[in-house]
C-alpha cells in the first residue's frame, strides 16, 4: 500500500502540468510541430487539417491523437465533426515557452495558401446559404432566437458608455436593420456591412428613411484595416464566421483606441440541425472561447450578460474595449 507521502507525491505529479518527455517527443516531429503552428489561434476539423497538410484522414488522426495525449491539443464536438485547437499555456511556463518558439517559424507558403482555401470554403458555404435562403432564414431565426430577444440588450451595451465617442459605428450582418436605425440616433454615421445581397435587401427597406445610415455589400474582412470606428457590433454573426479568431483581430484593427466591440452570440449548444437550416458554421460558443479570442484580438472585457433561454438556445452579450496601443 502507498504511504501518505507517496499518495501526496502522486497527487502532485498529476497536477504538475505537462509531461516534458511526452511533449518533447510529440513536438519532435516536423509535421506535428506545423500542426501546432496552424492551430495557434484557430481550430480546424480533421479533414480541414488534412487539406492543409495534404494528408489522408487516418494518418492525420494519428498525429492529432499523439498531440492530444501529450496535452498539447484540446478538441470539441461541433455536431458530427471534431475540431482541434491548441490548449492554453496559462500557468505552464514550459508550454508558454514552447509555443512561443514554435510560432517564430511560420507555415510554408503552400500550407498558408491551403489555410486560406479552408477559410474560403467556409465562407463560400455561408455566403451561398444566405443568398439562396434569405427569405426562409427569417422564419428559421424565429425558431432559434428572434432579434427582439437580444436587440435591446445589444443597443444598451453599445450606447451606455458615457465616455465613448459617437462619430462612426459599424454593424456586421445588420439583418433587418432594427439595430442600425437605433444606433443612428446616437452616432453621426452608422454603417452596415454584409456580403450577401439577399440579406441587404431587407436592411435597405428599414434604413432607407435614415440619411446617416450607409450600407455596404462587402465582406467584413475586405474592409480596410484602419481604425475608423468607435463601435463595432455583431449580433448572431460570429457563428457564421469562417474564423472567429480572425473576426476579433480584424475588429480590433477597425476600432479607434478605447472603441467598443459588442458581440451577441449563442451559447454553446448541441442542436446540429441549425447547420443545415440556418447555415451555421459553429454551434455557439462558451464564454471562455469568446474571451480567449477577444484577448488575442487586443480587447479587454467591460461587461457580459446572459439572457433567458428560449427554444433551447441562450444568448450571451459581451462588451469589450479596444486596448490602447
Amino acid at each position: 500500500m502507498q504511504s501518505s507521502a507517496q499518495k501526496l507525491s502522486a497527487a502532485r505529479e498529476n497536477t504538475a502540468g505537462p509531461d516534458v518527455i511526452r511533449v518533447s517527443k510529440a513536438v519532435g516531429d516536423n509535421l506535428r510541430a506545423n500542426i501546432l503552428r496552424a492551430l495557434a489561434d484557430d481550430s480546424f476539423a480533421v479533414l480541414e487539417l488534412g487539406t492543409i497538410f495534404g494528408m489522408a484522414q487516418p494518418a492525420m488522426s494519428h498525429h492529432l491523437k499523439t498531440l492530444t495525449d501529450a496535452g498539447l491539443l484540446n478538441k470539441r464536438r461541433e455536431g458530427t465533426s471534431i475540431f482541434y485547437y491548441r490548449c492554453t499555456s496559462v500557468g505552464h511556463p514550459f508550454l508558454t515557452a514552447l509555443f512561443k518558439e514554435l510560432d517564430k517559424t511560420p507555415l510554408t507558403t503552400t500550407q498558408t495558401r491551403r489555410v486560406q482555401r479552408v477559410y474560403r470554403e467556409r465562407l463560400r458555404r455561408s455566403r451561398e446559404f444566405f443568398n439562396d435562403h434569405a427569405d426562409a432564414l427569417a422564419k428559421q431565426t424565429e425558431l432559434i432566437c428572434a432579434p427582439s430577444v437580444y436587440a435591446d440588450a445589444v443597443i444598451q451595451a453599445a450606447v451606455q458608455q458615457p465616455d465613448l465617442q459617437r462619430r462612426r459605428a459599424l454593424e456586421v450582418g445588420p439583418g433587418d436593420g432594427t439595430i442600425l436605425t437605433a444606433l443612428s440616433e446616437h452616432f453621426a454615421e452608422v454603417v452596415g456591412v454584409d456580403n450577401a445581397e439577399g440579406m441587404l435587401s431587407a436592411t435597405r427597406q428599414t434604413t432607407q428613411p435614415y440619411p446617416n445610415v450607409r450600407l455596404l455589400e462587402q465582406d467584413f474582412f475586405d474592409l480596410a484595416a484602419t481604425p475608423g470606428y468607435n463601435l463595432v457590433l455583431a449580433s448572431m454573426v460570429l457563428h457564421h464566421s469562417a474564423s472567429p479568431t480572425a473576426f476579433f483581430r480584424h475588429a480590433g484593427q477597425l476600432l479607434k483606441a478605447n472603441g467598443l466591440l459588442v458581440i451577441a452570440e449563442l451559447c454553446a449548444h448541441d442542436q446540429e440541425w441549425v447547420k443545415e437550416a440556418c447555415g451555421d458554421v459553429w454551434l455557439g460558443f462558451t464564454p471562455n472561447q469568446l474571451q480567449q479570442w477577444a484577448t488575442q484580438g487586443g480587447f479587454s472585457l467591460v461587461q457580459q450578460q446572459f439572457l433567458a433561454q428560449r427554444n433551447g438556445f441562450r444568448v450571451q452579450v459581451h462588451t469589450y474595449t479596444a486596448r490602447q496601443a
